[in-house]
């Protein structure tokens, strides 16, 4: 019988520094406040109130990092933590995928690393210790994939060729295609800290339209127009770029043993693993300009959690790359590869009128307000030529084609996505027909993989039924005997 694991280590002492840092910027948030009633009560009285404040904080802090153990047997990682109710958690080794390094500018300064347990389960981390040593981390990431002893710098294995690397050049180009208007809602941000200073409220439309009339009064002229236009865009692209540098700088895609490891940022610097078995499908992502210029990003669906925007398990595997170079990667997950010679198959035509027949009727509606309110609302009818272009567009590109092991799917025209899905990971089947659809003859086929956020799954949308039933059959036909061959 094997000993329990003593939970006998804490985390370095500079955590609880860490997390006081951590918490500045909210304090500057609430500044203005703060500067308010410190005039009120006099500062004679508010700056023992902010020390008391202040110790109080490091105090629970403190707390929290004298509660906090963890220890590493030989075959488990263990964490305690609590002051009135105490718990124990227990890892074993054979459940965690990998340990995923985390660096933000704190953490570098101090030569600390946070790391993070990716395990087969969905939702939160199993597993946070923020923050360790750099040489403890190497100790435990050692550990856990089965090294007897950490591992030595001059015992450090060569690395392995990268699969992908994003110079800066690269970076820098694909921040331009990432345009971001987050500048206008940080510059609003700050306005609604500072409204106390300010002669009107920034949520007041009127004061907004008064304070224009009253500044821009005879200087509104279409060069200055394009002035604040080309600004604006100028903006919006220098976000993209600094967003991007910030999540993408030093990219780098390596095949390790069990999967694909990826590094990325340029402040806080991410280490992690993307394990092969894990892998659900794959995503290629694109918009217009970006497929003219020839790039795309593929993501890898995986398992528990990940980075999407949407919650499910998406990991980025190669933010801006090239047909050939997505294919590389593809050929390297022993499954999943680009749709190639397999000709894509459009949905039914009367996709178009099940999106158009909503959009009628509130045109409708708009005709009948102008015709009772106001005439100049007729002009919203000269949308419809733009609608009808763009549903065009949207039912050409939305397309499919079942070959052999995995099913493509490719949806939107703005934002492109194609999906590679292996028959045999889909986990459910769905076939829906809303009002309009039974009306139109047509179905929803839908495919849930495990790891997928909640109504995000692969969807063909208007196939007619009897081809949508027909793809069903084929479909669970091939899952199921792919699922037998595989047991």
């Amino acid at each position: 019988m094997t000993e329990p694991v003593v939970a006998d280590r804490r985390l370095h002492p500079g955590t609880m520094l860490l997390r006081l840092l951590k918490a500045l910027p909210q304090t500057l948030l609430v500044f203005p406040a703060i500067l308010t009633m410190a005039s009120d009560i006099g500062w004679r009285y508010f700056l023992p109130i902010a020390a008391g404040s202040l110790a109080l904080s490091g105090l629970v802090r403190w707390v929290a990092w004298r509660c906090f153990r963890y220890g590493v047997g030989s075959g488990e990682l263990v964490i305690e933590q609590g002051l009135i109710q105490r718990s124990r958690r227990t890892i074993p080794f054979d459940r965690i995928q990998d340990v995923d390094f985390e660096q933000g500018p704190l953490h570098r300064i101090f030569g600390l690393v946070r790391l993070r347990f990716e395990t087969g389960g969905q939702g939160a981390d199993e597993g946070v210790l923020d923050s360790v040593m750099v040489a403890e981390a190497e100790r435990i990431r050692a550990a856990v994939r089965g090294a007897p002893r950490a591992i030595a710098s001059d015992e450090t294995a060569p690395a392995a060729a990268p699969l992908f690397i994003m110079p800066l050049g690269r970076v820098i180009l694909s921040g331009l295609f990432n345009f971001s208007l987050l500048w206008i809602a940080g510059i609003f941000a700050v306005l609604q800290s500072a409204s106390d200073w300010l002669p009107f409220d920034v949520r007041d439309i009127g004061a907004w339209i008064g304070l224009a009339e009253r500044n821009l009064a005879g200087r509104v002229t279409p060069g200055a127009i394009a002035g604040v236009l080309l600004l604006a865009i100028m903006l919006g692209l220098a976000s993209g770029v600094v967003k991007t540098l910030m999540r993408d700088f030093g990219f780098r895609l390596t095949r390790e043993r069990t999967g694909f490891r990826c590094e990325r940022g340029l402040l806080t610097r991410r280490d992690m693993l993307i394990p092969r078995t894990r892998i659900q499908l794959g995503q290629l992502l694109s918009g217009p300009v970006r497929r003219a210029a020839g790039f795309q990003t593929l993501a890898f669906q995986t398992l528990g959690m990940g980075e999407g925007e949407d919650g499910g398990g998406s990991q980025d595997a190669a933010p801006f790359a090239r047909s050939d170079e997505i294919a590389a990667i593809l050929a390297e997950t022993g499954r999943l590869r680009l749709p190639g010679d397999a000709r894509l198959i459009r949905v039914s035509r009367r996709h178009v009128w099940k999106a158009l027949l909503p959009a009628a009727v509130i045109l409708s509606v708009f005709v009948v307000v102008a015709t009772m309110f106001d005439p100049r609302l007729i002009l919203t009818g000269l949308a419809v030529p733009a609608l009808l272009a763009f549903m065009l567009a949207e039912r050409r590109s939305h397309r499919y084609v079942l070959d052999r092991d995995l099913l493509f799917i490719q949806a939107g025209f703005w934002r492109r996505a194609l999906w590679i899905l292996p028959i045999a990971n889909i986990q459910t089947f769905g076939l829906r027909r809303n009002w309009l659809q039974r009306r139109l003859g047509l179905s929803t086929l839908i495919f849930d993989t495990a790891g997928a956020a909640s109504g995000c799954g692969a969807a063909i949308r208007d196939l007619r039924n009897d081809l949508a039933d027909a793809l069903l059959h084929d479909v669970t036909e091939r899952n199921r005997n792919g699922r037998v061959s595989r047991a």
